[in-house]
């Protein structure tokens, strides 16, 4: 009996027993399976300091900058010698290619020679014309002009003849004694007063026409010269009315003589001849005179044409355009640069417009960019930029010089035209690809964390996960808010929250499908392009 109770109390202990290995056995499964869990789905990660950039990335080819096409001011001559070849370096100013002058020179020749024989036949007609004027004013200046000396003789005569007559009337008078009519004494009175109206209408006219003389002799013009001859004329004009009053008075004389003629009368008449011989031979001195400036005035017009005729501005100007064709002939580099392109050859004939040389300066280059119409907001001209250029393995500075005010429409999208220039070395060539970064933040030794630790709710609050430091034997992680900053998608800066240093649990990007694996034991299927793998 006894035998049989130690027997069932031992077989008890060993169920107990091996329960409580097998509760044992289980917690110890579960706690190491929460722990290989956690540390599937989260990678251990500490928060350091590190400088993050973030930048828009531009692509485009390099181009020169300065590029100029040589087009020659003159068309449809001869290329007769080049200077350079394509590749070669010039400096502006250098020649580098000559065209045919011949037909030019054979212009210039031309007109050249017609002008020098202009000016030599200009040369004597104004000499010609100088000396007539100087001649003719010599005879005048010292009383050799036979018209003048003639005119002054003929007033010489006629006023000796009116002296005569004056004194035989005069005589006459005084030996007769009787009473002439009223009439005739009113005639005669008539008649004197004209005379002497008319003669100091012709001295008046003589004063006249000597201020002019000298007025011209002193090279006066314009309104100045014009009064002296207005005076000329109206001083004619009195003469010319005198005239006129004196035939009149003589006609009325006449008139009344016819009533009573007799010795007396006919001494008058001879008087009155006289006196009409005297002032005619003034006229004809003063026409004298007229006709003398008249030819002095002629001469100096003559002397004007001449020199008029000598003056070959038109000339001068197609001699200037001639020469300066003919220097337009030699053909040099508008810049320093390179020959890049010479599409001419000796031989070859410049056409209208025509380049015969292109000459590039590749010590500037730019890039030609398209900004995307969400990217242009910040991007502005003057920005510097980065530019790489992967064939050289090099960068370079570089500035944003140009952006498009209006956007260009491609297949339904938007971007802004863009150049970029840089100083480039001389390994840069034209048409290299290059791609261009415009920084947009740059902070230094910041707090960061990879940017796959950050996560965030559902309310948009961001925080990252750690382990509870509290319950070290607690495998759940833990969020811990944060404030973030800058992030160029590797790294974000954190600017609250965790410190530089502290742990942080990073999520596995599979984490579902390796804790389902954990489970398991077994292996799970991960999507791809063709579909589920099993």
């Amino acid at each position: 009996m006894s035998a049989k109770i130690k027997k069932k109390t031992w077989k008890r202990f060993i169920k107990w027993g091996v329960i409580a290995v097998i509760i044992v056995a289980v917690v110890l499964y579960f706690r190491n399976a929460a722990k290989n869990v956690t540390q599937s789905l989260y990678t251990d990660d500490v928060a350091s300091l590190r400088d993050i950039q973030t930048y828009h990335t531009f692509t485009g080819t390099t181009e020169p900058v300065n590029s100029s096409e040589v087009i020659p001011a003159v068309t449809g001559v001869k290329v007769t010698e080049v200077m350079v070849e394509v590749g070669d370096e010039v400096k502006a100013g250098d020649v580098i290619m000559t065209l045919d002058t011949y037909s030019i020179q054979s212009s210039i020749d031309q007109l050249s020679a017609s002008m020098d024989i202009n000016d030599a036949t200009s040369a004597i007609s104004i000499a010609q014309a100088q000396k007539s004027y100087d001649d003719l004013k010599y005879e005048i200046d010292n009383g050799l002009n036979v018209s003048l000396q003639n005119a002054l003789s003929g007033i010489d005569t006629a006023f000796a003849n009116l002296v005569s007559a004056q004194e035989n009337y005069n005589n006459e008078v005084e030996l007769n004694n009787r009473q002439l009519s009223d009439k005739i004494s009113s005639a005669i009175h008539s008649v004197d007063t004209a005379y002497s109206t008319v003669s100091s209408a012709q001295t008046t006219l003589s004063r006249a026409q000597e201020d002019l003389s000298k007025a011209e002799d002193n090279g006066l013009s314009g309104d100045s010269l014009t009064n002296y001859k207005r005076a000329v004329e109206d001083a004619q004009s009195s003469v010319d009315s005198a005239w006129d009053s004196y035939n009149y008075a003589v006609s009325q004389y006449e008139a009344a003589k016819m009533k009573e003629e007799d010795s007396l009368t006919q001494l008058y008449d001879s008087l009155i001849t006289a006196q009409i011989n005297y002032l005619n031979a003034i006229d004809s001195y003063n026409a004298a005179v007229l006709a003398v400036n008249q030819e002095l005035e002629g001469y100096q017009l003559t002397i004007q044409s001449a020199v008029a005729q000598s003056n070959d501005s038109v000339n001068q100007l197609k001699l200037a355009d001639l020469q300066k064709q003919l220097s337009d002939c030699t053909i040099t580099a508008p810049r320093d640069g390179i020959i890049s392109a010479l599409p001419v050859e000796v031989g070859s004939y410049v056409a209208s417009a025509g380049s015969v040389a292109t000459v590039t300066d590749y010590s500037e280059m730019k890039i030609a960019v398209k900004i995307g119409e969400y990217d242009i907001l910040g991007v502005n001209e003057g920005d510097s930029v980065i530019v790489s250029i992967d064939a050289l393995d090099a960068t370079y500075d570089g500035t944003i010089k140009k952006i498009a005010k209006a956007a260009t429409v491609q297949g339904g999208v938007s971007y802004f035209e863009a150049e970029v220039e840089i100083e480039a070395d001389e390994v840069v060539r034209s048409g290299m690809s290059a791609e261009v970064k415009l920084i947009i933040d740059d902070v230094s030794q910041v707090v960061s964390v990879p940017s796959g630790a950050v996560q965030s709710d559902s309310e948009g609050n961001y925080f990252v996960y750690i382990k509870d430091i509290s319950d070290p034997k607690n495998t759940t992680p833990v969020q811990k808010p944060v404030t973030i900053g800058v992030s160029d998608g590797s790294y974000t800066q954190i600017i609250e929250g965790i410190s530089d240093g502290d742990a942080i649990l990073v999520p596995k990007t599979d984490s579902m499908a390796l804790l389902m694996e954990e489970m398991s034991g077994g292996s799970v299927a991960t999507s791809s392009e063709g579909g589920a793998n099993e």
